[in-house]
């Protein structure tokens, strides 16, 4: 039950709809140019909240089909058409790989086959 407590913070996940869908809601509302929305909104802080979400997702254990929850928020945004799809389900995918890259990192070196001792009798006194 802590580990899913951990999971399902609702702080962390409250973030989901805010930058997904109610950010660039607002930003199209706002008279900033479409470059600067672009790169601020679906490039930096999109893709800092992807690499967020992955490593979250690995230090709280979860499952990783949680990793596909992030780019259907986005992909929400793009049906509802706030987002563009021209370029949308692009960076829907973008997000996942992002987080699956956070998810997985540092995970190689877990299992080192090569570097463990072989135990034929079991643990003896060296």
């Amino acid at each position: 039950m802590k580990k899913f407590n951990k999971t399902f913070d609702w702080r962390f996940w409250i973030w989901m709809p805010i930058l997904g869908v109610l950010l660039p809601y607002i930003l199209n509302k706002t008279a900033l140019t479409v470059n600067f929305k672009i790169i601020v909104s679906l490039f930096i802080v999109n893709m800092l909240f992807s690499v967020l979400t992955g490593m979250f997702l690995r230090k709280t254990g979860s499952n990783w089909a949680l990793l596909l929850v992030w780019p259907i928020v986005y992909l929400v945004s793009i049906w509802l058409q706030i987002n563009s799809a021209f370029y949308g389900y692009y960076l829907a995918i973008l997000y996942l790989i992002i987080e699956i890259f956070a998810f997985t990192s540092g995970q190689e070196e877990e299992l080192d086959f090569e570097k463990q001792i072989p135990v034929d009798g079991g643990f003896r006194e060296v």
